[in-house]
Parts: structure tokens; C-alpha cells; sequence
């Protein structure tokens, strides 16, 4: 399956580590509507058909910031070759205020993870799978209170 112009693709505006990247690629989503979703992928080559993925999945599932991927050879995502240890967690803020966003953002720097944004409300973020744990009772937390909805990366 190749990408057509006319199908949506979810893009990365800024990758977390654009500095490595050297190579673009894509994941297909699935069909919504009759139609293809795509989300493009930064990776750095590193042969021919395989890419260290320098980007914060907003979509696809099973695949983490410093994974080592193998594509087909129109540059889809295929699968993972190598794991990074990174797990990625999805954050939606919804109608939150500005204010409430911009605490909960600060709080959630203040973790020191790798964070990359989709829109003002989706909000990536990848951390080490021995301290994934730490996120998660935190973002469960907000949830509880209502103020964000998160989800792993994981199927």
C-alpha cells in the first residue's frame, strides 16, 4: 500500500530529535471513511530499509521514539527490529483552559521527559519503560480529576 496525496497524514512539525533525523517515512492507520490515514515518521537511516524513529508517535501504536523500524519498499512502516526501552504516552487536554493547560504542562516538564506536540491539545510523550510507571499514576491522577485523558502507545 503507498501513500496518495489526497489521504490524511498526521505530520511532525518538530520532531524530538530532528537534529538525527535524515529520512521521512510513513505508517499507514488504517481506513476511516473508505479512505487511508497515514502518520509521517522521522527516522534516521541507518540502511537501506531501516530507521532509528526520531519522532513522538501521535497514532501509531507499538512503536516508541529510538525504536530501530524496517519499512517495505515504498517506505511504510513495517514493524519494529529493535526496541528503544522508550514507551509513548498520549495526552488530550481538551477544552481545559488555558491556565489549567499551561500547569499541567509545566508539571509535566518538569519530569524531564521527551515531549512533542500535535496540536494545542495532543501532547506526545516518551519516557524510559523504568519510569513509565511514575507517568502513568500521574497522568491517571489528572484523569481522575478530570482535567486531561491519556493512553499508551500500546495495543
Amino acid at each position: 500500500m503507498k501513500y496518495q496525496i489526497t489521504e490524511f497524514e498526521a505530520t511532525h512539525s518538530s520532531p524530538v530529535w530532528r537534529d538525527r533525523a535524515n529520512f521521512v517515512f510513513a505508517a499507514h492507520l488504517g481506513k476511516k471513511n473508505g479512505h487511508n490515514e497515514w502518520e509521517q515518521l522521522w527516522g534516521e537511516k541507518v540502511a537501506p530499509q531501516r530507521f532509528v524513529l526520531c519522532c513522538i508517535p501521535f497514532f501509531v501504536r507499538d512503536v516508541a521514539l529510538g525504536d530501530e523500524v524496517e519499512t517495505d519498499a515504498d517506505f511504510v512502516l513495517q514493524r519494529v527490529v529493535r526496541p528503544s526501552g522508550q514507551m509513548t504516552f498520549r495526552v488530550w487536554f481538551g477544552d481545559q483552559e488555558n491556565s489549567t493547560r499551561q500547569n499541567l504542562v509545566s508539571e509535566i516538564e518538569a519530569m524531564k521527559l521527551s515531549l512533542e506536540w500535535s496540536s494545542a491539545n495532543l501532547l506526545a510523550l516518551s519516557v524510559m519503560e523504568g519510569e513509565s510507571q511514575q507517568l502513568a499514576d500521574y497522568l491517571q491522577l489528572r484523569e481522575n480529576e478530570g482535567v486531561l485523558q491519556y493512553e499508551t502507545g500500546r495495543s
